[in-house]
């Protein structure tokens, strides 16, 4: 693929957000420390720093850890799990804003697209400093559809056609089998060491696989100039 294939002009490039723009495993350590402090500031008798140190953070059993070690019942479970899902989340994007948002000025139009909670996505974008970045920003449960399911896909075929639909993704279970279906250009991003979902080339079927492998998203830009 060469910049002789895409008129950014004629093109929608269409984002995921996590492990994509930001590596995931930072919101959920920020999460986490979000409760533990919160806990901490609430419930003296546990300090936040004791709290961390005694939790599995790469699991996903941390908050039934932290509502054993605190003996808290389901229903504080439940309001400990929204204060994560709302917190105001500090990350760092793999691309700088800015450099993001000259990557998508060339282009007719950027989107964001991602599975998970309008709220939760959008507080993720504000903390990047990627809120503005985007012409549309089409998360699963606004839409009530998540990936691989093309009702997104389709709305933007829908809203910009007769154009080159470029995706990028790193989820290779979910992310490229529907727009390879459709005949968009897909770009994947390679694995990081602690990323959420660590899928292998090898246990995928050729159709779900993107057509492109890059490193990082601050490839690229390089990727489209060539």
């Amino acid at each position: 693929m060469n910049r002789h294939n895409i008129k950014p002009s004629e093109s929608i490039l269409v984002l995921d957000l996590d492990d994509t723009l930001y590596p995931e495993y930072d919101y959920k350590l920020s999460g986490i420390r979000a409760v533990c402090k919160h806990i901490s500031l609430l419930y003296p008798e546990h300090r936040e720093d004791n709290l961390m140190a005694q939790l599995d953070t790469t699991g996903n059993s941390w908050l039934d850890q932290i509502c054993s070690l605190c003996r808290f019942n389901e229903s504080e479970k439940h309001s400990l799990l929204w204060l994560y899902r709302t917190h105001t989340p500090n990350l760092t994007p793999f691309m700088p804003s800015e450099n993001l948002k000259d990557m998508l000025k060339p282009f007719h139009a950027g989107i964001l697209l991602s599975d998970g909670r309008s709220l939760t996505q959008r507080l993720k974008l504000h903390a990047l400093g990627l809120l503005d970045c985007f012409d549309e920003i089409l998360i699963s449960e606004t839409f009530n559809s998540e990936k691989p399911d093309d009702k997104r896909l389709t709305h933007i075929q829908q809203q910009y056609p007769n154009k080159q639909y470029i995706y990028v993704g790193d989820n290779i279970a979910k992310d490229f089998v529907t727009p390879n279906k459709l005949g968009w250009l897909t770009i994947g991003i390679l694995p990081k060491q602690n990323n959420i979902h660590q899928h292998q080339e090898k246990h995928f079927d050729t159709n779900y696989q993107p057509q492109v492998w890059l490193n990082g998203i601050e490839e690229l830009p390089q990727l489209l100039e060539q």
